[in-house]
């Protein structure tokens, strides 16, 4: 049988761990709104020599998942989207080494020349490492549809690591206008099929390439125990789909990488819906 005071610490326990994270989580939102991660990234960047920068990040964004997961909630996503929080804001400070391993791309040399290229993926983290992979192996791609707030200086997209700065457009109603008119130009987009993490995945960016007779690259990266980024390129299923199977192919495909990704993450599929 349990003790008076066995049972005493129990309650008290029970009691106490709700109120220890409300304490955690009001105390780090307080030190955000006096050191916004911007603020911490450039310190960081001061004292810390160049090759430390992403093995910083790496730290960085595993304690923001610990004390997340204190809290209660999810760790394991709080990590994966701080790393490329804390990778983007370094950036602004300089180039700086981010360890990659890119796929190969040589199916791309195949493609008729001057077929337009659509890089797709979801949202999920890591979603604008290929983007860095692509500068690196000399496919630096032409057009990038990106959320407004991370566009900066007009049109300019950061790229992780990189000093050289993508050109960008919002996602807004014009998008498809001016995605479709670049790819029957024969230059590569870069757009995703959901508008945000844990949104709603379109077809229509995949029918837009498909009446501009562009070719379909699924893009993703995948962080490594290591740290190691590897990133993939793959033609889509049906990289020229046209018509309305082939299409639903790609988006099958999309669908089910994007659940896979979120359930690794600790998102149960009925919270992606």
């Amino acid at each position: 049988m349990q003790s008076l005071a066995s049972v005493r610490q129990t309650k008290f326990t029970a009691r106490g761990e709700p109120l220890l994270r409300q304490f955690i989580g009001g105390s780090l939102k307080y030190a955000s709104s006096l050191f916004p991660l911007s603020r911490q990234a450039r310190f960081a960047a001061w004292i810390l020599p160049k090759r430390y920068w992403y093995r910083f990040a790496l730290f960085a964004s595993r304690v923001h998942g610990k004390l997340k997961a204190r809290t209660g909630g999810n760790g394991i996503l709080t990590e994966a989207v701080m790393l490329d929080n804390w990778m983007r804001a370094l950036t602004f400070s300089g180039v700086y080494p981010i360890p990659l391993q890119p796929g190969q791309i040589e199916f791309l040399k195949e493609q008729a020349q001057g077929r337009g290229v659509l890089y797709c993926w979801t949202h999920l983290p890591l979603m604008e490492i290929p983007l860095s992979a692509l500068y690196i192996l000399g496919h630096p791609v032409d057009l990038i549809v990106a959320d407004p707030g991370k566009i900066v200086d007009g049109d300019e997209f950061i790229l992780p690591g990189i000093q050289a700065r993508g050109k960008a457009i919002p996602a807004d109603r014009y998008t498809f206008t001016r995605v479709r008119t670049a790819l029957r130009e024969g230059k590569s987009v870069a757009c995703l099929a959901d508008p945000e993490l844990l949104g709603p995945s379109s077809s229509q960016i995949l029918r837009v390439a498909g009446m501009s007779d562009a070719f379909v690259v699924f893009t993703w990266a995948e962080r490594q125990p290591d740290g190691v980024l590897n990133v993939i390129f793959m033609p889509a299923p049906s990289p020229l789909a046209k018509t309305d199977e082939e299409i639903d192919q790609n988006m099958e495909f999309l669908q089910i990488s994007n659940r896979k990704a979120l359930e690794e993450l600790g998102v149960a599929p009925k919270d992606a819906s």
